[in-house]
């Protein structure tokens, strides 16, 4: 593909993805800045996050270009890494309605999700990047696939630090589920929710 065809194709793909506000020129000012641009789920994908833990014990690495590749043949459709927390699975709109899981929430009409720019490829230690580019905007993860991905990285994570560890792990994930504060809370402006605290606290007791 020429270098003209790539950025047509760019182009197409950002314009979907801003498809789904009515303000594109935010969406493209938060991208010429740098920052992820803050769209809605729901419309056309909605998102299941994935905690990072899980995706890694999944894959058998931590390596980003590793990761990558792995999630890339499995899942088959375009992820948002949100470094040190969670992969973001992109799957058809309507999923959020018949998704169950025990240990990834799906964000449909009325949720958000921090989207980078088309070309934000590369691994970040804070900032979101695309860990599967959107390869075609008709190419979604595949519900089942994701699923399958997370019951393996379950149990591989579970085999790998025992029950106790694993109940606590799960606990932490359901309560971020619930809690706002929880589930936004980063290393610079951590979580001030006690339930939350107290969880975590015993979650890296467990891990001893």
């Amino acid at each position: 593909m020429t270098h003209t065809g790539r950025r047509t194709e760019a182009t197409a793909i950002s314009q979907w993805l801003t498809s789904t506000t009515r303000h594109p020129d935010i969406a493209e000012k938060d991208w010429a800045a740098g920052r992820p641009a803050i769209l809605r789920t729901g419309i056309i994908y909605d998102a299941v996050r994935m905690p990072m833990e899980l995706v890694h014990a999944a894959v058998w690495s931590t390596v980003p270009d590793v990761v990558g590749g792995a999630l890339a043949e499995v899942l088959d459709g375009p992820v948002v890494c949100h470094p040190g927390r969670w992969y973001y699975a992109l799957v058809p709109p309507g999923t959020c309605e018949v998704w169950r899981s025990p240990v990834a929430a799906a964000r449909g009409r009325g949720g958000w999700l921090g989207i980078p720019r088309v070309d934000r490829t590369a691994p970040a230690p804070v900032d979101p990047y695309w860990a599967v580019p959107v390869a075609r905007i008709d190419r979604l993860c595949l519900p089942a696939a994701v699923n399958e991905l997370l019951r393996v990285g379950r149990e591989r994570y579970e085999g790998a630090t025992g029950g106790v560890h694993s109940t606590a792990y799960v606990a932490v994930l359901e309560h971020a589920e619930e809690c706002t504060a929880c589930a936004t809370a980063t290393t610079a402006s951590p979580s001030t929710c006690a339930v939350g605290t107290r969880l975590r606290k015993a979650e890296r007791a467990a891990r001893r």
